[in-house]
């Protein structure tokens, strides 16, 4: 029984889960088809690049070998190409030395060359076309026989056969102008060239008998053939011809000379043989072209230098090695290749199979000394031989006026960054400039890779400076200079305001002068006061005040005395305009007053204040306001004035100036400016209504649903209880709510009502489907720990 409980709970447990797979599985959105997949076609209506992409076989690439693009890079990369008897991966045997010549030998079809070359051989088959033009016209194409001759009609028969071209041109030619007249100009050509039967045998990608045109030679034809594969050798390519061997080609010859040989134009049935490689070696490390050579028997070291473009410059030449495999073990032989370059008759043999190795020289100049610090030119210099301190202090421009003399150092071998420990050596430079400077004891023999080290006065004190504060017009912190005055402050400093206060300067100092030790010595903090003459000037005994480092002076500011204080009235006022604060408690209505008052259709309830905030609030407590955030359209006016302000603050205008003197009546500071725009006859209603616009206010109409139901009522998914009302001075009201009851916002002119959207909400379903997928491994868990019980 209790098995088949169990039972029947594992299969609904399992039910359990495969329907909220299922449930899960039919909530994911559906997979799109790319774009570039048809999932039905006709391929009668498709192009053919689209039908042989469809009908393309999407097997192509099964067997093929992952690792093919590992093999495109054969750039040596590696000094070393034997690490424990290994040759590196990097080097690919195919990489040879001339092998690539025969890839660009056949880029031009021969038979298609306007004119054949000078030396090419006439032969039985060839069309030779004979023009004429002037006093007559004539052209016609003569064909040599089998007897080797072309017969012109009148002319008889003229033999042509082993002719060059520019041999035969000189023979037809002559024939002819015997017979034209003599304003007849004559032009002899060759038309399509004869085609021969080669056959191209031994170490190519696709030998065998081939049908080629009569201008080609032996590069032409193994070009077409695919070229000489890894086993070719290119040292000694074989022509022959009736069984007889008439030519051979030496690749490297030609890459290194341009010698193509005797350049043997091939006959019917001639045979280019191509034979095994004798002897390849591999060039690595600092070879200008590092990589595999083919050499001949009798070539060594000095072939191999020259075919690889000869060594770097940083090539250690006098060490060159060659690693080679005899009686099955790797021998390693040195050898000087600066000697082999330099005697003639001297050369290394070299092996089929041998790797040979140059090594980069040493890093590290082996005869420089560095100085640093306060010289003029501080660098690494030559060592020259019997130079001392002095003569490189002289070579790097010598010491400045700053340089610290008393001490010097000298680190041995500090230059080498290989050298792990170096000695100091303390040195004095006070006899730098005195006669006897050479038999100095500090004017030691330099060795390879010492650094001089010099310092500097400045290193060992303060920079010292002086500050001014207040009524100065340039204030801030001014450089000491030695001997620095009151006077010099005020001149550097631009000079005292004519806001400044008479008497009233002030000296801040927290050292002083010791006199016997010409030394600062701290002090506790002294105030001196000095006094200002009328025509902003110091007197003789202040002007003369040495200053100490570190001194603070302080300009105080004459309080009676204060510039022009403006206030600005923009917009719907009669007399727009900057108007002078005639007390420091002078309110808003005055002002108006002053300007003429309100014009006809100014929008008193829209009006605002702009108050500009002090340095420190607006830099450190005030956010860059936003003024798009609502996406509220302002007029050109009102964001002009935005741009150059502060945030604005709401007034109510209308009651300053019903009710004068009151607390709506505010008192107007500097640089406020007050906007006062025109009466805007339009309640605008933006958001979630079924036709967002703008509709004329109706004065009788000041309820909110009024216009909302101007604008189609409530659109899809409005917060109701969340629509709010923003007036035309920036003041915002929302909708209240109470139990059931709503209780909206009035509308004035200008409003503008705003219906938010109301946020989305879990319906039941995805509720259902969270809780079940969250619950699946809480049950698998139950289930598992029931069996192991």
């Amino acid at each position: 029984m209790r098995s088949a409980i169990s039972s029947l709970f594992l299969k609904t447990v399992l039910f359990v889960i495969l329907f909220i797979a299922g449930f899960t599985a039919a909530a994911q959105p559906p997979v799109e088809m790319p774009e570039n997949i048809p999932t039905s076609v006709d391929p009668k209506n498709l192009s053919q690049p689209q039908l042989r992409a469809l009908l393309e076989d999407q097997n192509k690439d099964a067997g093929k070998d992952k690792n093919a693009d590992l093999y495109k890079n054969n750039k040596i990369e590696k000094d070393s190409v034997v690490e424990d008897g290994i040759k590196g991966s990097s080097y690919s045997p195919k990489k040879t030395y001339g092998a690539d010549v025969f890839a660009y030998s056949a880029t031009t079809d021969l038979s298609e060359l306007s004119t054949p070359p000078l030396d090419y051989p006439i032969g039985v088959g060839d069309h030779i076309i004979v023009s004429l033009w002037g006093g007559s016209e004539f052209q016609e194409d003569y064909v040599v026989a089998r007897d080797g001759a072309i017969f012109p009609t009148s002319l008889g028969k003229i033999s042509v056969q082993g002719l060059t071209f520019d041999n035969m041109r000189s023979v037809v030619y002559s024939r002819f102008r015997s017979v034209v007249p003599a304003g007849t100009n004559i032009s002899i050509s060759l038309g399509q060239p004869r085609s021969i039967n080669v056959n191209v045998v031994g170490q190519v990608r696709r030998g065998g008998p081939m049908t080629v045109s009569a201008f080609s030679n032996a590069f032409n034809v193994i070009a077409k053939a695919g070229g000489i594969n890894e086993f070719g050798n290119l040292r000694n390519i074989i022509i022959k011809r009736n069984g007889r061997q008439i030519d051979e080609i030496d690749v490297y010859k030609y890459l290194t000379t341009g010698d193509f040989g005797k350049h043997i134009y091939l006959q019917n049935n001639d045979f280019v043989i191509v034979g095994d490689v004798e002897k390849k070696v591999l060039a690595t490390g600092q070879f200008k072209r590092p990589m595999y050579y083919q050499l001949k028997s009798d070539e060594g070291v000095k072939a191999l230098i020259k075919y690889a473009g000869g060594l770097n410059s940083e090539a250690l030449a006098s060490a060159l090695k060659i690693i080679r495999t005899s009686d099955e073990k790797q021998v390693q032989i040195d050898v000087n290749a600066n000697a082999i370059l330099k005697i003639d008759g001297q050369d290394e043999p070299l092996m089929d199979g041998d790797v040979v190795k140059v090594n980069l020289v040493k890093a590290g100049i082996i005869n420089k000394i560095e100085i640093r610090g306060e010289v003029t030119y501080p660098d690494t210099y030559e060592l020259r031989v019997g130079d001392r301190l002095f003569d490189l202090i002289n070579r790097a421009g010598g010491v400045t006026r700053n340089t610290y003399l008393p001490r010097a150092y000298v680190f041995r071998g500090a230059g080498d960054s290989t050298n792990l420990q170096s000695d100091r050596l303390e040195v004095d430079l006070t006899d730098l400039n005195d006669g006897d400077a050479l038999s100095s004891a500090s004017n030691i023999v330099l060795q390879t890779n010492d650094v001089v080290q010099l310092f500097s006065q400045n290193e060992f004190g303060e920079q010292q400076y002086v500050e001014i504060f207040g009524e100065i017009r340039k204030p801030g912190q001014v450089t000491k200079y030695g001997g620095m005055t009151l006077e010099d402050l005020l001149y550097l400093t631009g000079g005292i305001k004519p806001t400044a206060e008479y008497g009233r300067l002030e000296i801040s100092s927290v050292v002083d002068i010791d006199s016997a030790k010409k030394s600062l010595k701290p002090t506790r903090t002294i105030v001196r006061s000095y006094a200002i003459q009328p025509n902003l000037q110091l007197d003789s005994a202040a002007a003369k005040i040495i200053l100490r480092p570190f001194d603070q002076i302080f300009v105080r500011k004459n309080p009676t005395f204060e510039l022009q204080q403006n206030v600005e009235l923009k917009g719907m006022v009669k007399y727009p305009g900057l108007y002078p604060r005639l007390s420091k408690y002078e309110r808003i209505s005055s002002y108006l007053q002053r300007a003429g008052g309100v014009q006809e259709y100014a929008n008193l309830a829209g009006a605002v204040l702009y108050r500009k905030k002090t340095e420190f609030f607006r830099e450190k407590l005030v956010p860059k306001p936003d003024l798009d955030s609502f996406g509220v359209p302002v007029n050109d006016s009102l964001a002009q004035l935005m741009k150059v302000v502060d945030e604005p603050v709401t007034i109510d205008l209308y009651k300053a100036l019903k009710y004068k003197n009151s607390k709506h009546d505010i008192v107007l500071q500097e640089n406020d400016v007050v906007f006062i725009p025109e009466i805007n006859p339009f309640v605008t209603i933006r958001g979630r209504v079924q036709s967002p616009l703008k509709i004329a206010f109706d004065k009788e109409h000041t309820n909110l649903m009024y216009y909302i139901d101007k604008a189609g009522g409530f659109g899809v998914k409005p917060w109701r209880k969340r629509v709010y009302v923003t007036y035309a001075n920036g003041k915002s009201r929302r909708t209240k709510t109470f139990l059931f009851f709503r209780f909206y916002p009035k509308v004035d002119e200008g409003a503008i009502v705003t219906v938010p959207q109301r946020p989305e909400v879990q319906d039941a379903g995805d509720i259902i489907k969270t809780v079940l997928v969250g619950a699946i491994p809480v049950i698998l868990t139950g289930i598992i720990f029931k069996y192991i019980n």
